[in-house]
């Protein structure tokens, strides 16, 4: 589990380049069953609002080939071709087989599963990761295509067709983030494999944190007059960007790890107290667009008795 928590807390990009030639864009632990059983529970019973726009056939069957089991990619029905000769070999893609026809078969699924998630979930189910695919446009990456069963809060609908500007935009203090932009853009979605971690703290175990969901409630969660911080847990979000420059686009993968508070607090004696400043240098507007307002207050208590 990572530990990105630092001082003072910004609203930054805080990116890191991948290794260009063995880029670690997706993680596959001993969680992975427990993932694509809770992801193909999501695609039976709101698949609307976990797969939304056309997924390109081309990216679909290049995010396949990083599966990492030969079974795995058997089930997405990826048929692998010989590269053009001028296939560009940028970004380490060398190492990974070029597709061609869009021959992904969603047979694999059940008929309601094939009916309302359609092919990109055939890949999405040997994921533990959701992922965004763009398109570039102009000077620009829309976002095409979404297969997110695991959001932090906001609905995958209201991001289809949206640019980064757009896509940031509620976010509280983005000052920076929308000032880096174009860099951001131009070097980790059309240059550069890179990535990026962001933590958040809150009442609920679910990697479903969808904005229609009832199990987050930091209201009900506060209600309890007991101990706050060993029923809170912490959520990590491992970002990586993957460009594809020979399909015109770019995906963008989103690795959510969640882990009790008191378990990630345990493991060294100093982040007790590096929590504290963190949540204690966030502005107004960070604490009231993660909804910890109320929350707060106990927060720093508590985590200043560790």
């Amino acid at each position: 589990m990572p530990w990105p928590v630092s001082t003072p807390f910004r609203m930054r990009p805080n990116l890191e380049k991948l290794d260009p030639e063995s880029p670690a864009l997706l993680l596959r632990d001993e969680q992975f069953d427990a993932y694509r059983l809770l992801r193909k529970d999501v695609f039976a019973s709101r698949a609307e609002r976990a797969c939304v726009g056309d997924a390109n056939c081309e990216v679909l069957k290049a995010i396949a080939m990083l599966v990492p089991s030969p079974a795995a990619r058997e089930r997405v029905r990826v048929r692998a071709v010989v590269p053009p000769t001028n296939a560009p070999s940028e970004f380490g893609l060398s190492s990974f087989r070029r597709v061609s026809v869009c021959d992904a078969n969603s047979a694999a699924l059940t008929p309601a599963l094939s009916r309302a998630a359609g092919e990109g979930a055939n890949v999405a189910l040997e994921l533990q990761e959701d992922f965004v695919i763009l398109k570039s446009e102009s000077d620009t990456l829309r976002v095409e295509y979404l297969s997110v069963c695991f959001p932090s809060r906001w609905d995958p609908r209201e991001k289809l067709g949206l640019d980064f500007a757009a896509i940031h935009a509620p976010v509280a203090d983005n000052q920076m983030l929308l000032a880096a932009g174009s860099s951001i853009m131009t070097m980790a979605f059309m240059k550069q494999p890179m990535l990026r971690h962001v933590w958040l703290i809150v009442p609920s175990a679910s990697l479903d944190q969808h904005p229609e969901q009832n199990d987050y409630s930091w209201s009900e969660t506060l209600k309890d007059p007991s101990p706050l911080l060993p029923r809170l847990f912490f959520r990590v979000e491992r970002q990586t960007t993957w460009p594809l420059p020979q399909f015109g686009r770019a995906v963008f993968f989103i690795r959510v790890m969640m882990s009790p508070l008191a378990d990630v607090l345990a493991q060294a004696p100093a982040r007790a107290r590096a929590l504290r400043e963190a949540l204690a240098s966030m502005t107004p507007a960070v604490v009231s667009y993660r909804g910890m307002a109320a929350a707060l207050p106990r927060l720093l208590a508590e985590t200043n008795e560790l």
